[in-house]
């Protein structure tokens, strides 16, 4: 397997593991209370010790929608629990999403450095919730489309713009 490729993954990997691992890793004396905590103590303004769904709309992931889905027990309003619970695991979706961008990255790159006849630094690979972008230059036409098919062919890819030029 490519060098490159698996410095890339390795990379995504330890920095989501880092990520998750961060709170675990902080001594008690270093927090003066989980900041979803504070967060829902800010938004309760009544300190009636649950969110309406104004108080959460003032949250931007607390839309109608995400608080409908959030209120487990269909109070109509939010406990702390459903509150920490919710935010949680969307912030845990969208780590996940990174790290997936991540990994579609590296592929593709690595997929173009292995290619005959490329010169992969002048490639720039973006992704973004599976959508790749090809930018720079290339030497020839057929390397625009042989680049594009390799991110098309790759795990996780839900388009490819590509955006890449022709030296003359």
């Amino acid at each position: 397997m490519n060098t490159a490729f698996m410095k890339h993954l390795l990379m995504a990997v330890a920095l989501t593991g880092m990520a998750a691992s961060l709170p675990a890793m902080a001594r008690p004396d270093d927090i003066t209370e989980n900041p979803q905590i504070e967060a829902f103590k800010k938004l309760d303004v009544n300190k009636d010790g649950v969110l309406s769904v104004k108080e959460a709309g003032k949250d931007s992931l607390f839309n109608t929608t995400h608080f409908a889905k959030a209120d487990l027990n269909k109070s109509g309003t939010l406990d702390q629990q459903e509150y920490m619970d919710y935010k949680s695991a969307e912030q845990n979706k969208e780590v996940e999403r990174i790290a997936d961008d991540s990994v579609i990255t590296a592929s593709i790159k690595a997929a173009i450095l292995k290619e005959e006849g490329f010169k992969g630094l002048q490639i720039s690979v973006e992704t973004h919730r599976g959508v790749v972008l090809l930018s720079g230059f290339v030497d020839a036409q057929a390397q625009v489309s042989t680049a594009e098919r390799l991110a098309k062919e790759t795990t996780g890819v839900i388009s490819v713009k590509n955006s890449l030029i022709v030296k003359r």
